[in-house]
């Protein structure tokens, strides 16, 4: 099967991740292009456009750059684009759904994940080479608030990496020198980061973050405490429930039985006290 030519867009501020440029170039053809470049132009040259492939590399979007993304996928329709990003949030996730992304990756990330969704692109692209193209009415979606605030890379870099990996494993067995090796940094430095951005420690931080998946994943009604229970990382019911009431005032199924007969009000007398607080 003939390989569809990926287009990488370098919307980030101090150049692509190596680890994306290097799995891609592994297994398709790769035009590396920077988002002063005009898409137009570079999709001419690579014929037939129907086989091409579209990835944003982003590190901390802002306005501009995904406003840059989502007039692409205006104006080209038939493109399918990837986007890749550092910084994560439930709202940018849901922009990129609604602005119809075909995949979503949070770095650092997975080679092989990368490579799948590569290569399903690739043989939908083969398989309707021959179809007649289709008009796709796209709609704008308002940009996530948090695109508002342009971040910068330093010393919180290993941190939003290790909170994005965190996020993506919750139900995994977490060992923060083997997440501060994947961030490039050691167990000590990964722990004062941590310490410095949140004000807890590296472990509390995981804590927090399973409470506040579990939290989510009790609403729905038709999965049992048990399966919230081991879907968030724990491993033993009794201790989650402990954790859970310690964090919370209330048992996980004293939260559900709350929560299903106020759906009215959507605030709960708790909150999590995190950098970005849970929304309930």
């Amino acid at each position: 099967m003939e390989k569809t030519t990926v287009v990488l867009v370098d919307a980030t501020q101090y150049g692509s991740d190596p680890a994306i440029v290097r799995v891609i170039e592994k297994h398709y053809p790769l035009v590396y292009v920077t988002r002063q470049d005009d898409l137009g132009r570079v999709y001419a040259n690579q014929a037939p456009i129907g086989r091409v492939i579209t990835c944003f590399d982003f590190d901390f979007p802002d306005i501009a750059s995904l406003s840059m993304l989502s007039e692409a996928k205006q104006q080209f329709t038939s493109v399918p684009m990837l986007m890749f990003t550092e910084q994560h949030s439930e709202a940018l996730a849901v922009w990129a759904l609604r602005t119809r992304i075909w995949d979503y990756f949070v770095k650092p990330v997975i080679d092989s994940s990368v490579t799948a969704s590569l290569d399903r692109l690739n043989q939908l692209l083969a398989e309707s080479s021959n179809r007649d193209p289709r008009t796709t009415i796209q709609q704008t979606h308002p940009l996530p608030d948090d695109a508002r605030f342009q971040k910068h890379r330093g010393e919180d870099k290993s941190v939003d990496a290790a909170s994005a990996y965190i996020d993506q494993h919750l139900a995994d067995k977490l060992m923060q020198a083997n997440i501060a090796e994947l961030c490039g940094t050691n167990s000590y430095q990964l722990s004062r980061a941590f310490k410095r951005v949140y004000g807890i420690t590296f472990q509390e931080y995981i804590l927090r973050r399973r409470i506040e998946k579990a939290i989510e994943l009790l609403r729905n009604n038709s999965a049992s405490v048990i399966d919230v229970c081991w879907a968030v990382g724990f491993h033993d019911a009794s201790y989650f429930t402990k954790m859970f009431q310690r964090h919370t005032g209330m048992t996980p199924s004293q939260y559900r039985h709350k929560w299903l007969t106020s759906r009215k009000d959507a605030s709960l007398p708790f909150q999590l006290s995190t950098r970005n607080p849970v929304k309930l």
